[in-house]
C-alpha cells in the first residue's frame, strides 16, 4: 500500500507540475498575444496620426487656395469699383472743364475789349 501511496503522491506531483507548466505556457501565449495586440494598436495609432496630419495639410492647402481666390476676387471687385469711380470723376471733371472753357470762350470778346481798354487807356 505504501507503494501505491508513494506512486499516487508522485502522480499528483506530476499532475501539479503539468498544470503549472500548462499555466506558464498559457501565460506566455497570452503575453505574446498581448505584445502582438500592442504592436497592432501602435501601428493603427501611427496610421491614424499620419492620416490626420495628411488631412490637416490638405485642409490647410485648400484653405490657403480658397483664401487666395477670395482675395483675388475682392481685389478685382475693388479695382472695378475704383475704375467706375475714376470714370465718373473724369466725366464730372470734363463737364466742369467744358463749362469753364465755355464761360471763358463767351467772355473772350469782353476780356479782349477790357484788356485793350486798359492798355490804351
Amino acid at each position: 500500500m505504501r507503494i501505491y501511496v508513494c506512486l499516487f503522491s508522485q502522480f499528483v506531483e506530476l499532475e501539479v507540475v503539468l498544470l503549472v507548466n500548462q499555466s506558464i505556457e498559457k501565460i506566455k501565449q497570452a503575453e505574446n498575444e498581448a505584445k502582438v495586440m500592442v504592436k497592432e494598436a501602435q501601428a493603427e495609432a501611427d496610421k491614424i496620426i499620419r492620416e490626420a496630419r495628411e488631412k490637416a495639410e490638405k485642409i490647410k492647402g485648400d484653405a490657403k487656395r480658397e483664401a487666395s481666390e477670395k482675395s483675388k476676387l475682392v481685389i478685382k471687385s475693388a479695382e472695378t469699383e475704383a475704375r467706375k469711380e475714376i470714370d465718373l470723376l473724369k466725366k464730372e471733371n470734363q463737364t466742369e472743364i467744358d463749362g469753364i472753357r465755355s464761360v471763358a470762350k463767351s467772355n473772350r470778346p469782353n476780356s479782349a475789349s477790357f484788356i485793350v481798354g486798359r492798355i490804351i487807356g
